[in-house]
């Protein structure tokens, strides 16, 4: 495993973390866990303060138009997103809304430097623009978001050509975790020392899995979203239902030397 040393644990108490960044997924729908996720996510934001909201695409459903209300249930945070397949009708208005120009981007949270990929659209321009961004950062983390997953035991499974065009990439580069969407379930998987994690079961209906993968560590039928958290060493990642009880939770560690 390339990220020796990584540790996942199931037991903490580490102590005081750098910033906190919430992630959903496949969330703009009305469903009836979309509002109870969004209420457990205001809780968390009240406890301690979230320092944004990362999205994982299909923000807004049928057909990408925004609705603005979903948007208010949510803490009070910036929003970055990413874009998926049916925001893609209405990306124009979504990028209008989001403050973005373009379906892909990067943002640098402290610790954490997310490059937000656009899954629906992955030009050559794209991967030349996301090797340029992933040389030239200085974070101690590196995150990929996108919306389809590049491993997944779900419905869509994984992208696979997404995945031939961008695993020897994130390899490389040394990216440690990649964010997704797309099912509407939880998944952790881990393959060529990456964690991968889909998240999809922010709001939209939820759906099952057809084959376990052999990369896959974790699978839970669920509403779920993330918390993240950061210091220059670690990085922990737990998932929430929407009670607000804890469904998984692994945290990644640097290599002495790193």
């Amino acid at each position: 495993m390339r990220w020796l040393g990584w540790l996942l644990l199931w037991s903490f108490g580490l102590g005081a973390w750098a910033q906190r960044l919430a992630v959903i997924g496949d969330w703009g729908a009305e469903s009836p866990h979309r509002p109870l996720v969004a209420e457990a996510m205001r809780t968390q934001h009240q406890q301690a303060p979230l320092e944004a909201l990362l999205t994982v695409g299909d923000n807004f459903y049928p057909a990408g138009e925004p609705i603005l209300r979903y948007i208010a249930d949510l803490p009070p945070v910036p929003i970055y997103p990413a874009f998926g397949n049916h925001d893609g009708p209405a990306l124009g208005k979504q990028l209008e809304l989001f403050q973005v120009s373009r379906p892909y981007y990067t943002v640098r949270l402290g610790n954490l430097e997310v490059f937000v990929v656009y899954s629906e659209d992955f030009s050559q321009a794209q991967r030349r623009w996301l090797e340029a961004a992933l040389k030239a950062s200085q974070a101690p983390w590196k995150i990929v978001a996108l919306h389809r997953p590049l491993y997944s035991s779900g419905l869509h499974g994984g992208a696979r050509s997404l995945r031939q065009a961008l695993e020897p990439l994130l390899i490389r580069q040394r990216v440690a975790l990649v964010l997704a969407g797309h099912e509407h379930s939880y998944e952790r998987l881990e393959a060529h020392g990456i964690v991968h994690i889909v998240t999809g079961g922010g709001g939209a209906w939820l759906r099952g899995f057809l084959r376990a993968q052999p990369q896959s560590q974790v699978r839970l039928v669920s509403p779920n979203y993330l918390i993240l958290e950061a210091t220059q060493e670690r990085l922990r990642i737990t998932a929430y239902n929407e009670k607000n009880v804890v469904i998984d939770r692994v945290e990644l560690k640097k290599p002495s030397g790193e």
